[in-house]
């Protein structure tokens, strides 16, 4: 029973390797606000998911496969055990991965992300001219076309005030501000 129990888990996970992975239940959160989810129902759609039966066989197969081939256990202590690994098992890998999925994380910064930093002039700025100002954005420095109603230097520090399409306006600050 455990030594088919992993079989079956490996067969599940070999298929969705050669053919891309599609989670049947479990894939898609019915929430898209994780404050007012409801727990029993999350707990449901996870057991619903192929993440959860695919880990949970696996660990079922495997603690059950070794404590029954090694002889280190009784029968029904080893049926709790490598039942409890497997739920355990299967609740966990399935609550990470979707965790993990869930909120996509991204390096691309957009035009709110950089109003109200503090960047410097990399080409001077003149009143209706263009320059270039560097920003640090989520972790990564990041380069802008600047326009400033006044004459700012190369390697002052600005504030950038509005951002639109790669575009930013920004102003003079004291250098104590700087970056």
């Amino acid at each position: 029973m455990y030594l088919a129990a992993l079989l079956a888990a490996l067969g599940v996970f070999a298929v969705q390797l050669a053919g891309g992975h599609h989670d049947v239940g479990g894939g898609h959160d019915a929430s898209h606000d994780g404050a007012d989810q409801d727990h029993e129902a999350s707990a449901w759609s996870l057991v619903a998911s192929t993440r959860f039966w695919s880990f949970a066989l696996l660990a079922f197969g495997l603690v059950g496969s070794a404590l029954t081939a090694f002889g280190l256990a009784g029968a029904l202590t080893i049926a709790v055990l490598a039942s409890g690994s497997g739920v355990a098992s299967g609740f966990f890998a399935a609550s990470v991965i979707r965790k993990l999925t869930s909120h996509p994380a991204t390096s691309h910064s957009v035009a709110s992300d950089v109003v109200g930093r503090v960047g410097r002039v990399i080409v001077p700025l003149v009143p209706g001219g263009m320059g270039k100002v560097r920003v640090e954005v989520k972790g990564g420095v990041v380069d802008y076309v600047a326009r400033a109603k006044e004459t700012i230097d190369a390697g002052e520090s600005v504030l950038v005030e509005e951002a639109e399409e790669g575009e930013v306006v920004v102003s003079r600050v004291a250098h104590e501000l700087g970056p």
